[in-house]
């Protein structure tokens, strides 16, 4: 069994203790003993809705405690979606059983709950999706094919995973020019890194393009773990450096890989090259900002996960990101460049449930299309 659904197992028994005691101390109330709706508000109120309340008052995850809001996250999850719909089915049993007629539609919100739950971890996770867009690219004549660009972002493997290997056959199935991963290849437990490094390892190691698999640091692995996962490889690890490509009919093709701790723009001169388009990756997007004046055509990122979860009217509740939750996945433009964040092929891992809802996996493919023109666009932030 892999160290992280060990971890979760724990937190779901914990959970499903903690439900199950809140669901007798409330029976104990003659108030709520017989009234099983306000039973159950009571019981997801005192367990459930603290946790939801602390993760969306801290919307950025960039605090130290982090670990314990995560966990906050795993138990809301068990206890909303799991364990408390459990209880209200067999309490609803419990009481058909012995003459009382059944509360209806207490029972359709609890098979709603769960419902959601299983779909937000057995399907959507595995619901890969392909987003295919034409970015303009002033810097090259028009006409002529354009350049297939993938970008993917925060696999988060935890171990052996089918989604990982489906994922890297329709990447090569794209037939791109070139393929950037923008950082966050493994997602935890830590304690036990042999089954992500080598999960990461198989699934860098698969894709293939001819121009390379260009990739930069994310947050979660550690310099000694993302050295093991790039070693032998072949892959193009880019850290405040640049690596340039010739492509189909004299375009040039410069990418710029930024450090994620200690990030420096010093060697990202702007260039008035003709036939030269420059591309920015790093793993956080927040940096968008820094890039106006510095010759920037596109700028690619990852770490939002899109969100990850979705909610409906409200959107995502945290996307770990200083951006609009507008920007957190897809292609915008910010200043004068720019920037397309990918919603990643993976989830938070290590504490967290794997979830994801009305947010699925991503593959972008980007073909990068020569207009001969340079669009006029005001500079600074939105």
């Amino acid at each position: 069994m892999l160290p992280y659904v060990e971890r979760q197992l724990y937190y779901c028994a914990a959970s499903g203790a903690a439900t199950f005691v809140a669901w007798w101390l409330a029976g104990r109330s003659p108030r709520l003993r017989d009234a099983p709706r306000l039973r159950a508000l009571v019981v997801l109120t005192g367990l459930a809705v603290p946790a939801v309340l602390w993760m969306l008052g801290t919307r950025t995850l960039h605090e130290w405690n982090s670990t314990y809001q995560f966990i906050a996250v795993a138990h809301g999850f068990y206890v909303g979606g799991i364990w408390l719909p459990l209880v209200v089915m067999l309490d609803i049993l419990h009481r058909s059983r012995t003459g009382r007629r059944p509360d209806l539609p207490l029972a359709f919100c609890a098979l709603l709950f769960v419902g959601t739950a299983a779909y937000a971890l057995l399907i959507e996770p595995n619901r890969m999706q392909l987003v295919e867009t034409v970015v303009p690219m002033t810097s090259w004549p028009a006409g002529g094919a354009p350049v297939r660009v993938v970008h993917v972002s925060d696999l988060q493997t935890v171990g052996p995973c089918e989604r990982d290997r489906r994922a890297a056959e329709l990447i090569n199935a794209l037939q791109p020019d070139l393929i950037v991963v923008t950082g966050d290849f493994v997602a935890g437990p830590f304690s036990e890194p042999e089954p992500l490094i080598e999960e990461a390892r198989l699934f860098l190691g698969s894709l293939r393009a001819p121009l390379g698999v260009v990739v930069v640091a994310g947050h979660c692995d550690t310099p000694s773990i993302r050295a093991r996962i790039f070693e032998g490889l072949g892959l193009i690890y880019l850290a405040n450096e640049s690596v340039q490509f010739d492509v189909r009919e004299g375009r040039r093709l410069r990418i710029f890989g930024v450090s994620l701790h200690d990030e420096d723009l010093t060697a990202l001169e702007p260039r008035a090259d003709p036939g030269l388009v420059t591309l920015v990756a790093s793993h956080m997007p927040d940096l968008t900002y820094d890039l106006d004046g510095k010759g920037v055509d596109l700028h690619l990122a990852g770490h939002t996960h899109g969100g990850q979860v979705v909610l409906p009217f409200i959107g995502a509740p945290f996307t770990l990101s200083a951006l609009p939750n507008k920007y957190a996945r897809g292609l915008h433009e910010i200043g004068d460049h720019r920037i397309n964040v990918n919603a990643g092929i993976g989830m938070e891992g290590n504490h967290a449930p794997r979830i994801r809802f009305a947010c699925p996996p991503q593959i972008d493919l980007l073909l990068l299309q020569g207009t001969g023109e340079r669009l006029d666009r005001p500079a600074g932030p939105p």
